[in-house]
């Protein structure tokens, strides 16, 4: 019968912390593009800092990474965030359900009633100088990330801060963050030109992804002015596969 209650009450609690109405508080969820940038730098900047040995890791260590990838925002991971956030949640772990390899931050406080003015940078610095959370930031072979935000206003001027950011890959405690040695060593597809401590994902760049993207849509167009004319003169069965060499 306690278990029972105890359950009601967190459940109470949690319930309370999202009440809003349209006098005492106000509910703000999400962010702006601006700051999605701008979480993704603070990530990116760190990562490749530690990479390059030129701040303290998670252990607190100067060291530097053979294989830390460059990471990338992903909306998908942002709306697992964002949906935990708004859940005002008393325990995340209980009422956000992330898949089990996911790795997961999250951060609750006060904060002056700011709406989108908040920033970025003071809550990566909240979570950088915990260690269980550094090594999440840190670990080498992440490569996608999205975090989500809800602010819920109060009467005295100050606001409830929810911040919650999902990864593609959990850090082990007991495991490799990532491994000792050169920099960009072991970066499969090479190092990146801004990032010189950071690994590629993938040996397209910008460039050759405008080129591959042209490269279909003229493969299309021919297809289809081919078809028509195979079809207008009765020359050939008409074929419906649209085939193309695979990159």
């Amino acid at each position: 019968m306690k278990f029972f209650l105890i359950i009601l009450f967190t459940i109470g609690l949690a319930i309370n912390e999202c009440e809003v109405d349209n006098k005492d508080r106000v509910k703000l969820s999400g962010m702006s593009k601006q700051k999605e940038d701008e979480l993704l730098e603070l990530h990116n900047e760190h990562r490749n800092l530690v990479a390059i040995g030129k701040v303290r890791n998670y252990y607190g260590e100067f060291s530097t990474a053979t294989n830390m990838n460059c990471i990338k925002w992903d909306d998908h991971l942002a709306k697992n965030a964002q949906d935990c956030a708004d859940k005002c949640p008393s325990n995340f772990k209980l009422d956000c359900s992330f898949p089990r390899h996911y790795g997961y931050l999250t951060y609750k406080g006060e904060v002056d009633n700011g709406g989108s003015d908040w920033s970025a940078t003071r809550i990566f610095k909240k979570l950088i100088s915990q260690e269980d959370f550094a090594r999440q930031i840190e670990l080498a072979t992440v490569q996608f990330f999205g975090c989500g935000r809800t602010q819920i206003s109060r009467r005295n001027g100050k606001s409830q801060e929810i911040f919650v950011c999902v990864y593609n890959k959990q850090s082990n405690l007991n495991g490799e963050v990532y491994k000792y040695g050169i920099p960009g060593q072991d970066c499969l597809y090479g190092r990146k030109i801004e990032f010189q401590g950071l690994c590629k994902q993938s040996i397209t760049d910008i460039e050759s992804l405008k080129f591959r993207h042209q490269r279909h849509q003229d493969a299309y167009k021919y297809h289809h002015k081919d078809e028509k004319h195979h079809v207008h003169h009765n020359h050939h069965r008409k074929d419906d596969g649209f085939h193309t060499r695979a990159d």
